[in-house]
């Protein structure tokens, strides 16, 4: 039970960095164009890595659980 809800809190922190991301890309906070690249290709990539696994881990330790059932 602790599991599913740290790994909600972990996918609520990569939302945050991807919207972290996209307004780094359309804000002129940085004014260098290859380090806002950088910044902002790092912030999505590593964000959406982490909801892709966050969310892949959910459905398959809910499975197991459904198997161990049966």
């Amino acid at each position: 039970m602790s599991t599913n809800k740290s790994n909600k809190t972990r996918i609520y922190i990569f939302v945050i960095v991807t919207i972290i991301g996209c307004v780094l890309a359309c804000s002129s906070i940085i004014p260098n164009d290859y380090l806002k690249l950088l910044l902002v290709m790092g912030a999505l990539g590593y964000g959406l890595f982490g909801i892709m696994k966050g969310l892949s881990q959910s459905s398959s330790s809910e499975e197991t659980v459904l198997e161990e059932k049966e």
